[in-house]
């Protein structure tokens, strides 16, 4: 018996959809359906970036939207492709800090706190430059966060295990506020199998502000913070934040 150490997503992407199966992804599509009728209501080009293995892609097409998925991790863009096979959602492999080549489109999303795994302040300035370079002006981002408040409650000292088919796995997230960061270590064993993989996903859990003066030094304009699902105003109390951005108009 052995452990194996992976990169992120590696082991975990083909069990993905089975660990996530209590996220309600088309209710999350329904609220950022909601942030574009209020915001950007002639939106239909959509770029889910981050997009993982497709949810919430699939979701937003079944909506109505044109979206093309985007993320850096080849393990989850090849599960979200064999899902894709009976839909025309096309999934492209970059890096949120280097986009380049796309849309343009009218408005961009980066979901379920995805930006936490950026983990300085210069790779959110290259995020929203890059979600820039790809919206339309006057165009939307949506994007979400985690806060203290939820990684205190929920992931100071988590710990899950499952089993699924053909596969176990066990969960440790961990919380270290000095250093305000989140690891999610996570051990998989496939049935029969003698060896575990193991891989740890590390997530930095921004002050509002911290986050708040990224956007004010970039050339995007802040519209709303929200507060979980809701059109509450989002704080340090809430448990995740959605930010709706929009892009400068065109230069006269």
């Amino acid at each position: 018996m052995g452990n194996v150490a992976q990169s992120p997503y590696q082991g975990l992407a083909p069990i993905y959809d089975h660990v996530m199966a209590h996220v309600d992804y088309g209710a999350w599509a329904a609220y950022i359906h909601v942030l574009f009728a209020r915001f950007a209501p002639t939106a239909i080009r959509v770029v889910d970036l981050a997009c993982g293995t497709g949810n919430v892609s699939f979701a937003l097409h079944r909506l109505g939207y044109e979206v093309p998925g985007v993320d850096r991790s080849a393990a989850m863009l090849e599960v979200a492709r064999e899902k894709a096979a009976a839909t025309c959602v096309e999934f492209v492999q970059q890096d949120l800090r280097q986009l380049g080549g796309l849309g343009p489109f009218d408005a961009a999303t980066c979901l379920y706190d995805s930006i936490n795994y950026l983990l300085t302040p210069a790779d959110i300035d290259a995020a929203l430059r890059g979600a820039q370079g790809i919206v339309r002006p006057g165009g939307l981002f949506v994007f979400d966060i985690c806060t203290e408040r939820n990684s205190l409650r929920y992931f100071r000292d988590m710990r899950h295990s499952e089993r699924g088919p053909g596969f176990s796995y066990e969960r440790h997230s961990s919380y270290d506020p000095d250093r305000r960061l989140q690891r999610n270590h996570f051990r998989i064993r496939r049935a029969g199998s003698d060896v575990a993989f193991e891989e740890t996903h590390v997530q930095r859990i921004y002050p509002l502000a911290a986050v708040a003066a990224r956007v004010a030094a970039s050339a995007w304009e802040l519209l709303a913070l929200f507060e979980d699902f809701t059109l509450d105003e989002g704080t340090e109390e809430s448990d995740r934040v959605h930010w709706v951005l929009r892009a400068p108009p065109t230069e006269k």
